[in-house]
């Protein structure tokens, strides 16, 4: 009696019947030919349409010889060689079978969208495959010099292809299979350029001022150098600029603090401490809980070490004002940047903060001044309210002109050192309560720059330095 195979996935029930015959067949006929001393095998059609030989011993009865087989085979072991030889047929018969599932698993067809169209293409299929399932006709591209002329038409790359909204590179395209339920967009396809020789060379950046005009200049863009390749075609000859990486301007913004919301925020500032008068400018402010800044001379800082502490240790800031109160913008390159550098550097080493933020001495800091500068400083600020205290007009007329026309984002202009400062102290206090009487709180400049989202981050921390990968640029560029 002969045993009936279960049909396997991706075989019909037609080919496991006509398996099942041929098994029963071959059972028979290894009976007869058994006897003859002989031993034949069968080929029996599979589902996909190679021919297998099916032992015997897989899908027939077991039988067993009426006689021995002469020769060697009287002493093999028990079923001989042609056992081992049966076993291993049936299992490549069940290898093939299976490999016949997976055929039909990785083949089968799938449903996409082709331009809009629903249709369906073998899954795995090739966007060539399937632009030809959808029978589309787009247009090759064309093979272009250097210069973008036109050496041969419908030599460049045969479509271009958009897969659920993304837009497929040439590489993409070679290595797309499609599979179900993608959305597929085929086009025209790109030009290609012919192949050159190139040589590369750094663009810099240029520096830009932009806003007009503003109390407070900052970075708003760092630059990056880009690079260009001059590009020379193997087949038209033709020599072209091609930019690889564009290059990034530096932008110094100018710039007037608008705090979001309209909120009701004031910088108080003091500029050439610290001196004599500081702490008592500190003690006003603990009493009102108000907070300032204080643009501070580094030979200031360095003769007065425990005051410029004190502003940090009350909570008010304290950035630079130079290091000698020289006019920048008539500094040399070196010498500007030594005046930079060394208030920068005692302030961090005496108060332990860092600051990159400069009132410049008589508010003067010009485009070239920034391009000299060297990337050492983020921020520039001056003022937009000026109390002119360095008059001594009185405390009066200090608290008056430090409060008329006052409106949120408003940067107060005060002194601390540079002379006899008692006006100045003895109108901090009118000025402080009345403007904290119209709900205005005192913050400082970080404070005030934080509160306005128009800003870059890293300006608003006082710390900003050039980042890596950025140049400081040497030219300046049209605004």
């Amino acid at each position: 009696m002969s045993s009936t195979p279960h049909p396997r996935k991706g075989t019909t029930r037609r080919d496991a019947d006509s398996l099942a015959r041929g098994s029963q067949a071959h059972a028979q006929q290894s009976h007869h030919t058994s006897h003859d001393g002989e031993h034949r095998r069968q080929p029996t059609a599979t589902s996909t349409g190679a021919s297998h030989y099916i032992p015997t011993a897989t899908y027939g009865s077991a039988h067993r010889s009426s006689r021995p087989l002469a020769g060697p085979r009287d002493t093999a072991a028990p079923g001989g060689p042609n056992l081992t030889r049966r076993n291993a047929i049936a299992l490549a018969v069940v290898a093939a079978l299976g490999g016949g599932g997976v055929w039909f698993a990785t083949s089968r067809p799938v449903q996409v969208k082709v331009n809009g169209q629903g249709l369906k293409v073998t899954r795995g299929a090739t966007l060539e495959q399937v632009r030809d399932a959808a029978s589309l006709s787009p247009n090759a591209g064309n093979l272009v010099s250097v210069s973008g002329k036109v050496l041969e038409q419908g030599k460049g790359f045969a479509l271009s292809a958009r897969v659920n909204g993304a837009d497929l590179d040439q590489d993409q395209i070679g290595s797309y299979r499609a599979k179900a339920g993608d959305d597929i967009q085929i086009g025209d396809g790109a030009d290609r350029s012919e192949e050159y020789s190139a040589t590369t060379r750094e663009v810099q950046p240029k520096l830009l001022m932009q806003g007009g005009y503003g109390a407070v200049a900052y970075v708003s863009q760092w630059g990056r150098p880009g690079r260009v390749e001059t590009r020379t075609g193997t087949t038209s000859g033709e020599t072209a600029d091609t930019t690889v990486d564009e290059v990034q301007d530096c932008v110094i913004m100018l710039h007037n603090v608008k705090p979001d919301n309209d909120q009701k925020l004031v910088a108080l500032t003091f500029d050439d401490g610290p001196s004599e008068y500081t702490q008592r400018y500190l003690d006003i402010l603990n009493q009102y809980g108000a907070r300032a800044t204080f643009f501070n001379l580094g030979s200031q800082v360095a003769a007065y070490p425990d005051l410029s502490k004190a502003v940090v240790a009350q909570g008010s800031q304290v950035a630079s004002h130079s290091y000698t109160h020289p006019e920048l913008p008539t500094l040399d390159e070196a010498t500007l940047r030594d005046e930079l550098k060394r208030t920068f550097d005692a302030i961090r080493d005496t108060d332990g903060v860092g600051t990159t933020v400069i009132r410049p001495p008589y508010g003067a800091f010009k485009e070239s001044t920034w391009l000299k500068s060297g990337g050492l400083l983020s921020c520039s600020v001056i003022w937009n309210q000026d109390s002119e205290d360095w008059r001594r007009p009185g405390a009066d007329k200090i608290a008056a002109n430090a409060l008329n026309g006052i409106a949120p984002g408003s940067i107060i202009l005060m002194h601390d050192g540079g002379g006899n400062r008692d006006q100045d102290v003895e109108a901090l206090p009118t000025i402080i309560s009345s403007l904290q009487g119209q709900g205005y709180t005192l913050v400082t400049i970080n404070e005030l720059l934080a509160s306005d989202s128009s800003i870059p981050d890293d300006i608003k921390s006082g710390n900003a330095t050039l980042p890596e990968g950025c140049v400081w640029p040497t030219e300046l560029g049209d605004a």
